[in-house]
């Protein structure tokens, strides 16, 4: 689920990949052709997570800043 939060989106670049059961939530960058797996979270709640180019978040992550 890709979701806002607070007013901030997640900007995702051509080319990336969000599985169907990751959460990516408020102010977060996704890279071109970067990849968020299965059942991860990413959110920016508080500060900006980037997630640069090519990157890959593996399953049941989490990132929170």
């Amino acid at each position: 689920m890709v979701r806002e939060y607070m007013g901030k989106r997640p900007r995702i670049e051509a080319g990336a990949w969000v599985a169907p059961s990751a959460d990516v939530i408020g102010d977060v960058a996704l890279g071109r052709r970067a990849s968020v797996w299965y059942q991860s979270v990413v959110r920016g709640d508080v500060a900006r997570v980037s997630i640069g180019e090519r990157s890959n978040i593996q399953d049941h992550c989490t990132i929170h800043v």
